[in-house]
């Protein structure tokens, strides 16, 4: 069947807008607020390890929510989450954190963490405000294990959030940045948790 060019090109701007994709990238700024150290910085450094699989990971889906249903957002959470335990850690050895792939490559260590996303979901509820507002959702499980300096495990641990609501808003010319923003403080809140179970952990033991 004969379909004009005009009517050709509003399909394909149809099927382009109902399967939209909004790329967001780590952001600094974004960061949530980091918990004060519990004490006095721990003697030595930290590693955090990662693998190639773990820094490349991309969420790339649609939320859990109707509204929004015909959008998508590619997050780059392995880069997020590397980058914030970073911030997070670092914070708490005098000899600051360092990152690698390859832990042979590492000398004079305290602990090694491995961070790694479990679980990430997203949804912009409306129902929460009886249809006047959109409020970002995401519900995110990070795990982290510790390593001595001997590479025994003496840790492991599994950080969910559960859902946590972003601020309402009546319009957004981008709401993916608001998931994204939200995304960047949960997993800030997570590893401060884990940070702490960290800093009580090496503190008993050397006491």
């Amino acid at each position: 069947m004969y379909r004009s060019p005009l009517k050709l090109a509003l399909l394909l701007c149809l099927l382009s807008i109902s399967a939209c994709t909004a790329a967001v990238s780590y952001n600094p700024s974004f960061e949530g607020r980091m918990m004060p150290i519990p004490g006095a910085q721990l003697e030595g450094r930290g590693v955090i390890l990662t693998t190639e699989a773990d820094d490349n990971y991309v969420f790339l889906g649609g939320p859990t929510s109707f509204t929004g249903g015909g959008t998508n957002i590619s997050i780059p959470l392995g880069l997020i989450t590397k980058e914030i335990a970073q911030h997070t850690f670092e914070r708490m050895f005098d000899g600051g954190v360092v990152q690698t792939r390859d832990i042979n490559s590492i000398n004079n260590y305290t602990v090694v963490i491995t961070p790694r996303i479990r679980n990430f979901s997203y949804a912009y509820n409306q129902l929460k405000n009886a249809g006047m507002l959109v409020t970002p959702q995401v519900d995110i499980s990070i795990s982290v294990d510790i390593l001595d300096s001997e590479r025994n495990n003496i840790r492991s641990n599994t950080f969910t959030s559960g859902i946590k609501d972003g601020d309402s808003y009546l319009m957004s010319g981008n709401p993916a940045e608001r998931i994204n923003r939200l995304t960047h403080e949960v997993i800030t809140d997570l590893l401060n948790q884990a940070a702490s179970d960290v800093y009580f952990l090496i503190a008993n033991q050397r006491s």
